[in-house]
């Protein structure tokens, strides 16, 4: 049984479902392009034939399966908005830029940074923030929490991007190479001050 792994962080995330620039949809079949312009998060059941309930439901699991790679969901709308990784449907437009989104929840975050509203605002200072994963990463700046650990040498850190960069110095990994050199850095922050150092670029 495929388990229901992260599927209400996937729906929920500010960070975007889709993992990769979909903006081009040439690969797209326009079968799949039609029919996946009528799904919405708000009608779940609303999709194409290839997310029908028959052939998705799966009631010895209780759940609905990916066709494209088998993964599992409790909700045919988590379904339906993960389905857009595999087929890079943005059907949520900014009307104040020419960005595209694959969910509602990520538009209304994304619009925040044309409007500056900050809703969130931490109880323990003056900051606000305009998402609230934002507010909770900032919050651990006063609880001195660090929920992320490296399975490595234990060493903790408050957010997983700082722990994904850590992790690299046990890997040796140096996935951010300088445009103009070509040397390799950990992280995407060093190799930016080397190229405005080293090549008097700002």
């Amino acid at each position: 049984m495929l388990e229901n792994k992260n599927e209400e962080g996937q729906h929920h995330s500010a960070s975007a479902v889709c993992f990769k620039d979909c903006n081009n949809l040439s690969n797209v079949s326009a079968e799949n392009a039609a029919s996946l312009a009528s799904m919405s998060d708000s009608d779940p059941i609303a999709g194409p034939s290839r997310l029908n309930d028959e052939a998705q439901w799966r009631p010895e699991h209780a759940n609905f399966i990916c066709p494209e790679c088998g993964r599992s969901f409790s909700r045919k709308d988590y379904l339906v908005v993960h389905y857009r990784t595999h087929t890079g449907e943005k059907p949520y437009p900014c009307d104040n830029c020419d960005k595209r989104f694959s969910q509602k929840i990520t538009l209304t975050n994304h619009l925040r940074t044309h409007t500056g509203e900050k809703p969130f605002p931490c109880d323990q200072c003056d900051r606000r923030f305009s998402q609230k994963i934002a507010l909770a990463t900032h919050l651990r700046t006063h609880t001195g929490e660090r929920p992320f650990p490296c399975d490595r040498c234990g060493k903790r850190f408050s957010r997983k991007s700082y722990l994904k960069d850590h992790s690299r110095t046990h890997t040796g990994e140096k996935p951010y190479k300088c445009p103009i050199c070509e040397k390799a850095f950990l992280t995407r922050s060093n190799c930016n001050a080397h190229y405005k150092n080293m090549h008097n670029e700002k």
